[in-house]
């Protein structure tokens, strides 16, 4: 499979791609992490963690209309999707993200996300695993 742009013979590593697996896409999967997820917060963004019981992490994206115009919302999450496609091997795996662009992210310029973003991954890196551990029986 080559891909768009590429010229023929090259295509991307396989490691470089964000496919849709790798996304959450459902407004559910978004509700589910942002009622029951655990807030890192980290400059001009903010994300929200619950464990999944999958072997990959998976990210979502939320930029709000008070965060700018549809240019400004597009992109940040052009930055944000570039900055998880590259550097997703540095997150735990087992994890629905969803990055919450805060209002302060309209003026960061792509060095200032790239920190954020690194603070994010810090963060996430430190998480405790005690959930990953079976659940026990609710008592009768």
């Amino acid at each position: 499979m080559r891909a768009e742009g590429a010229t023929p013979g090259q295509s991307r590593p396989a490691d470089q791609r964000f496919p849709k697996a790798l996304r959450l896409l459902q407004r559910r999967e978004f509700l589910e992490v942002q009622e029951g997820g655990q807030k890192v917060p980290s400059d001009c963004l903010l994300a929200l963690v619950k464990r999944n019981s999958r072997p990959y992490s998976r990210v979502g994206l939320t930029v709000s209309s008070k965060v700018g115009n549809a240019v400004v919302r597009a992109r940040l999450r052009r930055v944000l999707r570039e900055l998880f496609r590259k550097r997703r091997m540095q997150w735990p795996s087992g994890l629905d993200v969803v990055l919450v662009a805060r209002s302060s992210a309209k003026d960061a310029s792509f060095p200032a996300l790239s920190r954020a973003f690194d603070g994010v991954t810090r963060k996430l890196q430190r998480l405790p695993r005690a959930a990953e551990t079976k659940p026990k029986e609710p008592p009768r």
